[in-house]
């Protein structure tokens, strides 16, 4: 005779309980956005390759309403899942780094080495793409 173990029930939406479960739901569903942007983006590349009647069609798409909304909620969890992240990089490097260095030059060097990408990548967006 074998004995069943006590199996607590468990709702589908237990993580809505609690702010910081939900938070982390939030941050962590970026990645289903960022994989549909990044799949746009391939198709984008297949259209450029294809002509220019094919990559005109793309670039029309890409004015639509629809897809202005879907960039700039990527945009914007991944802007959350960056700011997260770097928050949370000094609770996980070594303790060696952590007393040679702090938790605040860490923090502001990454977020600073986003910053300065992106500056990089708006200025050369900005100039045509040519250096």
């Amino acid at each position: 005779m074998s004995r069943r173990p006590y199996v607590r029930p468990m709702p589908g939406n237990w993580f809505m309980k609690h702010p910081a479960y939900r938070f982390y739901m939030l941050r962590e569903s970026s990645c289903v956005f960022n994989l549909l942007y990044c799949i746009n983006l391939l198709n984008g590349l297949f259209k450029l390759a294809a002509g220019p009647d094919a990559w005109n069609a793309w670039m029309t798409m890409q004015g639509n309403p629809l897809m202005v909304v879907f960039a700039l909620v990527t945009l914007g969890l991944t802007l959350i899942h960056t700011i997260t992240f770097a928050n949370m990089a000094p609770r996980v490097a070594p303790q060696q780094v952590r007393k040679a260095v702090g938790d605040m030059p860490i923090r502001n060097g990454l977020l600073g080495g986003v910053v300065v990408v992106n500056i990089v990548i708006i200025a050369l967006a900005a100039m045509g793409g040519t250096a």
